[in-house]
């Protein structure tokens, strides 16, 4: 056996490590003995690697402490990687790779007591980056080891809970009824969504095969047409097919074509268009392209995001478990009871029909007797469930069990309209194993969609092709004639939980407490305004109007002023002794805690270049204090108040407002420039280019000097671990699309407290939604003061949107009050 000495290299790195981490944490001692457990594993996994492959002792040993830091975790990191280097196989097999990341949660919880478990540990995101490194060390690819893309992976482990889960709302069915004096009454109504719901889960594998073509197409023909003197006008064809795509049936009247095969059509039709100048060669290249990415990637994809699935949740991540088309229902619930319809015709695998599906429908309407018992399934940690499952009574697991088979559940008991989306969901929703509930307003239709099977984009898309399905059905029921229905019953779930168990279910750990808010108070046309004026004034300040939101969320964290009422009330009730602790803790969140810039946390969608990975987040910290970019602003208005305010001869005032307006506008190009490297960056899933962003000297100095900052490559995992706030805008809805709301999701890390969701409607409406998970909020609900709790996070959200639309106002003044905006790319002076 040969003897591994430590060199003085070694020694001297090892020291090293041990200066920098001997005072940092307390995951600080943890991590020392992991990494020098892993050191020497490490080093003898090497020299089973080719030469070329092995990394040097610096490498190694950087890759070692990166782990130790990730996953304090004893001797189980060493254990994984000795594991690893024996296989000979450069993909570890799935379960492999399951087995090896349950070991390192495992290994971190037996490794850190639990307050320092809870407090410094930063979760999945950080054992999955600990893995990778491991997979480095042993010589397999990382990439090799999660085939559907680090994303999928990371959100069936981070992304689970009932907190982790997004909705969007439509009002296309209820507009439709009223438009054309459709009176639909109750069982009909439920019946058009039943069979909307029935048809999405027979087509779902066309409508997935669809959004994979639709993309991958048009990337294909991008790729091979970027020499062509024209090579934007296919670069942007995606883009433009979202403006065109269909979200329902074909309008040609009472047409029974399914909804995908018009779709593609329509596609099929648009491309035809594309190919027509290309030539013959370019044509036949593309072709070729694309079907061999059909026969290697689309069934993949369509296994991966399939919502025939129901979610096991283990200890520590979940498993989607396939479920056969014959089999899955849609779950009607009615009184809080729970009710499957199945989703085939008897003996077949061919859709329900809707006479039958009227009939159970009509039952379960039908029901009389006292409402289901309330049960909080959905409200607790995924991760409890192996447990109770041990521990609660047989026959009432099964009857939880029945409801897998049901992907998409209807809630059919109204929720009022005028609540946030986050408090239309809070009702019966299953226990968190399926993919999709739908909330009945009266008004609307609100979808609640897990993460793991929906990012923003697909999750707003569906909901408007369900709500265009509806209607298609709500057309049928009203032509036809209900008459004599046969008496079919729908299968009815009996949940009849014992005392022990009502006792274990709320005993057990819950997710986190959310306070929520919304608004449609922000000016749109003022921001369109403002980037055409700069566009009018100069080319290089492209900031997106997403941009604006992000930066002035920035400046919000710094300058937001509580209201002196709301601090008046809890003053007032922190004289009561049983509301003290949560008044207090409201006061220092508002008025006690230094300002700080936040990390946000930006989802960017990489489904065009790559469908499988879906979306890349990442995260940005506006350089506010860097650049004093508040106080530059603050100087500015005060030299242009001063040049309009002056009289006589006004030169000496302009040229000083003349000099700070172009400093200011040049950091605010820098600015749209910077985030808009990242974004492209993260889409490509490529380096940043730090030379493109270099060739940008116009900037200003401090500008430049944030260059060096800015990470050379995208760590999705990275990024994850560092984002406190989400902030995620699915954007502007097609022309005559319905969606009217949308809330973004909160993965299972506790640091993350704020989350904001965007969707700007068909009718040029911002709607903007705030998911608070701050404590305070926690604490306020506890003691019974949700009102109060609701006006804290309502305040903070009005004072960002009015102070956006001032911060726009000011914009618009400082770039137009000038004879000469423009940015020499010489210079700034």
């Amino acid at each position: 056996m040969i003897e591994l000495r430590p060199s003085h290299e070694e020694i001297s790195l090892k020291q090293e490590h041990r200066n920098r981490s001997s005072n940092l944490t307390p995951l600080a001692p943890a991590s020392l003995k992991t990494a020098d457990n892993l050191h020497t594993i490490a080093q003898r996994s090497q020299l089973s690697l080719p030469e070329v492959e092995r990394l040097t002792l610096p490498e190694l040993t950087a890759v070692v402490e990166q782990v130790a830091r990730l996953t304090p975790a004893g001797n189980v990191p060493g254990m994984i990687l000795s594991g690893l280097a024996r296989l000979p196989e450069r993909r570890p097999p799935a379960k492999i790779v399951r087995r090896d990341l349950n070991l390192l949660f495992k290994g971190v919880e037996q490794t850190l007591d639990k307050a320092v478990f809870t407090t410094f540990f930063a979760g999945p995101a950080a054992v999955i980056g600990a893995y990778q490194h491991l997979l480095k060390l042993a010589g397999k690819d990382p990439a090799e080891a999660f085939p559907e893309g680090t994303w999928q992976f990371y959100v069936e482990y981070a992304v689970r809970e009932d907190t982790a889960r997004h909705a969007n709302e439509t009002h296309g069915f209820d507009t439709f009824l009223r438009r054309h004096n459709f009176d639909l009454n109750p069982v009909e109504r439920v019946t058009a969504w039943v069979m909307a719901a029935i048809y999405c889960l027979h087509q779902y594998h066309d409508l997935l095969a669809n959004e994979w073509r639709e993309r991958v197409a048009t990337h294909l023909l991008g790729e091979l047409t970027r020499t062509r003197p024209d090579a934007a006008r296919d670069t942007n064809l995606y883009r433009r097919w979202e403006k065109l795509r269909p979200y329902g049936r074909n309008p040609a009247g009472g047409s029974r074509q399914p909804y995908f095969a018009y779709r593609r059509d329509c596609f099929d039709q648009f491309l035809a268009e594309a190919l027509a100048d290309l030539d013959t060669a370019t044509q036949g290249a593309w072709q070729q392209a694309l079907r061999r990415a059909e026969a290697e990637e689309l069934p993949a994809f369509q296994q991966q995001m399939s919502i025939l699935a129901y979610l096991d949740p283990g200890s520590y991540g979940e498993t989607r478990v396939p479920i056969p088309l014959t089999k899955t229902c849609i779950g009607l619930i009615h009184r809080g009871c729970y009710f499957l319809i199945p989703a085939c015709a008897p003996g077949s695998d061919g859709p329900a029909q809707a006479q039958r599906v009227r009939a159970m429908v009509a039952a379960a309407l039908d029901q009389t007797g006292s409402a289901g018992p309330t049960l909080p399934l959905a409200q607790i940690k995924r991760s409890a469930w192996p447990d109770l499952r041990q521990k609660l009574d047989r026959d009432f697991i099964a009857e939880l069990d029945r409801l897998r088979f049901a992907p998409i559940l209807i809630n059919c008991d109204r929720r009022p309209r005028n609540l946030p989306l986050a408090e239309i969901r809070q009702a019966e929703r299953g226990r968190g194993d399926h993919a999709l509930t739908l909330f009945d307003t009266g008004e609307t239709m609100v979808f609640d969609q897990s993460h793991i099977f929906f990012d923003g984009a697909w999750g707003a898309a569906l909901a408007e092709i369900m709500t265009q399905e509806a209607i298609y059905w709500a057309k049928q029921l009203d032509a036809s004639d209900a008459g004599m229905m046969a008496q079919w019953q729908p299968q009815k779930l009996a949940f009849h939980p014992q005392p022990a168990d009502l006792t274990l279910l709320q005993q057990a750990p819950t997710v986190a407490v959310e306070v929520s808010a919304e608004t449609t108070a922000i000016d749109l046309k003022a921001l369109v305004k403002l980037r055409r004026l700069f566009k009018q004034r100069n080319d290089l300040i492209q900031v997106t109007i997403n941009d604006l939101l992000i930066l002035y969320r920035a400046i919000h964290a710094l300058t937001y002023q509580p209201d002196p009422q709301l601090i008046g009330a809890l003053e007032a009730l922190a004289t009561q002794p049983e509301a003290r602790p949560a008044a207090l803790a409201a006061l220092d969140a508002l008025r006690n805690v230094e300002p700080v810039n936040p990390t946000i946390l930006i989802p960017v969608d990489a489904s065009q270049r790559a469908p499988r990975d879906r979306l890349y987040p990442v995260t940005f910290e506006a350089p506010l204090t860097q650049l004093d970019f508040v106080g530059l602003h603050r100087q500015v208005m005060a030299a242009w108040k001063k040049y309009q305010q002056a009289a006589g001869d006004r030169s000496a005032a302009y040229a000083e407002f003349d000099r700070l307006q172009r400093e200011y506008l040049a950091t605010l190009a820098g600015f749209g420039q910077i985030l808009e490297q990242v974004k492209a960056s993260a889409r490509a899933g490529e380096s940043l280019s730090l030379s493109a962003l270099k060739l940008l000297a116009h900037f200003p100095a401090p500008l430049q000097h944030l260059l060096e900052k800015v990470p050379a490559s995208f760590d999705l995992l990275n990024d994850l671990l560092k984002g406190r706030e989400v902030f995620s805008n699915v954007g502007a809805v097609a022309a005559g699309s319905t969606l009217t709301r949308f809330i973004s999701a909160k993965d299972d890390n506790d640091k993350k407290t704020l989350v904001w969701g965007v969707l700007t409607d068909a009718q040029g409406v911002m709607h903007l939604t705030l998911r608070d998970f701050r404590p305070h909020g926690a604490l306020l609900l506890a003691c019974g003061h949700k009102a109060l709790a609701q006006r804290l996070t309502q305040h903070y959200l009005d004072a960002y949107a009015e102070g956006l639309n001032k911060f726009a106002q000011e914009l618009r003044q400082i770039t137009q009050s000038s004879r000469e905006t423009h940015l020499r790319k010489s210079g700034y002076s």
